[in-house]
C-alpha cells in the first residue's frame, strides 16, 4: 500500500475527506492525519507504475487540496537534537533515493526546538548524500525528500506538488489570470463553498461580490457551461478584472454585470425574468477589514439577504463567507427568511472565517 498525506483549509478536513471518498475509488482509511489540523491521510493500493501514476492523477485532480506528500515513515523524537532526527529519519527506508538521478530536501517546522527548518535541510541532506550517493539538485530533482516536525512528532515523504494546488496557478489544475483581487478567495475555498451550495448541472449560480472572480472561475472549471453563471459587483475595477480573468479561461458563457448586493431584486430584475430565480447564491461577503472599511456591516447583511430572499428560487440556497460572524448570524434570525443548515470556522490570511449555509425557510 502507499500512504499519502495531503495538506488543507483549516478545519475542513471532514470536506476533503468527503471528496476523497467520491473521487478516489481506490482510497482506504481515510481520516485527519493524527488529528492535525491542515492534513488528511489515506491509503491507495501500491499496483504497477502505470497504475499508481493513473491513482496518482486523481489525487492531484483533487479540488480541496494544497499539496501532497508520499509518506514513508514517522516517528516521535526523545530529544530535540539534530543527530536525533537524522539518525530516526536515516532508520526509514527510502529506496527509490538508491536510483534517482537527484534529489533536494526541504523541511517544515512547528513548535520550539533547537534547530531551525534551514539546518534540518542541511543536515539531513548530507546524510543523504552520504548513505544513498544520490546528487542534489535545488531545481531539476527527482525526488523532494520532506521532513516536518510539529512538535515531537515527525513525518517523511516525497513531496508530489512543487506549487500549492490552492491558488490554481502551478502546473496542475491551472486556472489562468491576470488579475488579482487584494482580498482574493483561495480556489480551494471557493470550492467548497460551491460544494456546500449542492451546486449541480442545471443550476443558476450568482456571485454578487465577485471580487476577481475566484468563485465563479472556480464554478465554471467544474461544470462548464452545463450551468448558467452570473458574476456582479458594484466595483468596476473588480469587474473589469473578472472579465479578463473570464477571457483568459475562455469561459464566455459566464455574465458580468455590475450590481448591488443590497438590491439584487433590483439590479438583476432583468436577469431573472430573461433566465429564472437564482439556484444558489454563493459569495465572499466584505469583512469591514479591508475592502469595507467604512461599511455597516449590519445594513449590508440585512439588505443582502432581504433582497436575495426575493430573487432565489423555492429550494434556493445561499453560502457566505464572512468574518462578521455574530452580525450576520443575528440579521439571519432577525429578518427569519432562511436557516442555517451549516456553519463552518476556517482560516484564511490570519482572519478566522466563518461559512454560512443557508435554505430559503
Amino acid at each position: 500500500m502507499k500512504k499519502y498525506l495531503v495538506t488543507c483549509d483549516y478545519n475542513l478536513e471532514d470536506l476533503v475527506i468527503e471528496e476523497i471518498k467520491l473521487k478516489i475509488s481506490e482510497a482506504t482509511e481515510i481520516k485527519q492525519f493524527e488529528n492535525f489540523s491542515h492534513r488528511v491521510a489515506f491509503l491507495v493500493p501500491n499496483l504497477d507504475k502505470e497504475k499508481n501514476n493513473a491513482i496518482l492523477q486523481k489525487i492531484i485532480a483533487l479540488r480541496s487540496i494544497h499539496s501532497i506528500i508520499e509518506l514513508k515513515g514517522s516517528f516521535y523524537l526523545d530529544n530535540s537534537t539534530l543527530e536525533t532526527l537524522k539518525a530516526k529519519v536515516m532508520e526509514i527506508d527510502l529506496p527509490e533515493l538508491k536510483t534517482a538521478k537527484s534529489f533536494r530536501a526541504s523541511a517544515q517546522r512547528y513548535g520550539t526546538h533547537n534547530f531551525t527548518s534551514m539546518e534540518m535541510v542541511k543536515h539531513i541532506g548530507h546524510t543523504v548524500i552520504l548513505r544513498y550517493q544520490t546528487p542534489v539538485s535545488l531545481t531539476e530533482y527527482e525526488y523532494n525528500l520532506r521532513v516536518d516536525v510539529i512538535g515531537n512528532f515527525v513525518f517523511v515523504g516525497y513531496q508530489i506538488t512543487d506549487d500549492t494546488l490552492a491558488h490554481r496557478q502551478g502546473k496542475y489544475n491551472k486556472i489562468e489570470r491576470n488579475f488579482h483581487h487584494r482580498a482574493a478567495t483561495k480556489h480551494t475555498l471557493a470550492y467548497h463553498l460551491l460544494t456546500l451550495a449542492g451546486l449541480k448541472e442545471g443550476d443558476s449560480l450568482l456571485d454578487c461580490t465577485c471580487g476577481g472572480g475566484t468563485i465563479v472561475l472556480e464554478a465554471a472549471s467544474m461544470l462548464g457551461n452545463k450551468i448558467k453563471i452570473l458574476a456582479g459587483d458594484m466595483h468596476l475595477p473588480a469587474l473589469e478584472g473578472t472579465k479578463e480573468n473570464l477571457k483568459l479561461n475562455n469561459f464566455d458563457f459566464v455574465e458580468v454585470k455590475e450590481l448591488n448586493a443590497r438590491h439584487l431584486d433590483e439590479t438583476i430584475q432583468d436577469y431573472v425574468e430573461k433566465n429564472g430565480k437564482i439556484d444558489k447564491i454563493v459569495c465572499n461577503l466584505p469583512f469591514g477589514i479591508q475592502s469595507a472599511k467604512q461599511v455597516n456591516m449590519r445594513g449590508l447583511y440585512d439588505q443582502f439577504l432581504t433582497s436575495a430572499d426575493k430573487i432565489l428560487s423555492k429550494n434556493g440556497k445561499v453560502v457566505a463567507l464572512t468574518m462578521r460572524q455574530g452580525v450576520f448570524r443575528e440579521v439571519v434570525f432577525m429578518i427569519k427568511k432562511y436557516k442555517i443548515t451549516k456553519e463552518y470556522v476556517t482560516e484564511a490570511g490570519g482572519l478566522y472565517l466563518h461559512i454560512f449555509v443557508l435554505e430559503k425557510l
